[in-house]
């Protein structure tokens, strides 16, 4: 067991399915209490009865302010404070090239991937600051620095996230907040299910992947187990790629 996040309230944004959802199930068995935050509150429900730790589900868009604000008041409510934060909620919406995308689809996967990104951070400033020893831990993607074609809103918004991490690194250095991301390449759940049923793409994947392979989701997990744990204090605005060297020059 992690000595780091035993007795951590944690709370997990885009919790319901995918990586979100892989990610809960590895901070409950490391004795986490987790906040469980996502659109689909049926699908959070069914999750937190599965886990075997302590967990409030609340139904929140991390794209509305409001939302967010109140999920953290009643996750802080009900454990007395936060002290970890992983902001996983993100889309991708289409496959387009960028002259062909609708202006409405790009500024939904901003609003949801950066501005929730951003808001998911707002919210949990006041309670991470309480903790003196807050980690934020935002989830960007190997598409940030090398893009496939048709993904530019969502590799326009990971990159977006990166410099939101430098930037609240530097912002709340002085309150005992470490703030880092990760940014993963391809793995067997969530968004990268669609490489391992797609042949032809996930040929492309892995001609470019040194370790020649998908990543196994534990892989990725114990990462953002660690950038959220206590022993991870003196390392802040670093984004982590767990991308098996997809990401390489």
């Amino acid at each position: 067991m992690n000595a780091g996040l035993s007795g951590r309230t944690v709370v997990i944004t885009g919790a319901s399915r995918g990586l979100g959802q892989a990610l809960a199930e590895s901070f409950a068995k490391e004795g986490a209490r987790l906040g469980l935050l996502a659109r689909d509150g049926a699908a959070l429900a069914d999750l937190a009865a599965a886990l075997p730790t302590e967990t409030v589900a609340v139904c929140c868009d991390v794209s509305e302010p409001d939302s967010v604000t109140a999920a953290f008041a009643r996750v802080a409510d009900r454990f007395g404070g936060v002290d970890s934060v992983v902001a996983n909620a993100g889309i991708t919406l289409g496959n387009k090239r960028a002259q062909n995308l609708p202006v409405d689809t790009w500024r939904r996967v901003i609003d949801v991937n950066l501005t929730g990104s951003y808001l998911t951070a707002r919210a949990a400033h006041p309670y991470l600051a309480r903790s003196r020893a807050g980690r934020m831990v935002l989830v960007s993607s190997v598409m940030a620095r090398v893009p496939r074609h048709g993904v530019s809103a969502y590799a326009v918004s990971k990159a977006g996230v990166e410099g939101l991490t430098r930037a609240l690194a530097v912002d709340w250095a002085t309150d005992a907040i470490a703030v880092n991301a990760v940014a993963p390449g391809f793995f067997n759940a969530g968004m990268g299910a669609v490489v391992e049923q797609n042949e032809r793409y996930r040929e492309q994947v892995l001609v470019r992947t040194p370790a020649a392979r998908l990543g196994d989701v534990p892989e990725l997990a114990s990462a953002v187990l660690f950038l959220a744990g206590e022993e991870s204090g003196y390392i802040t605005g670093h984004t982590l790629a767990v991308d098996g060297g997809y990401g390489l020059d």
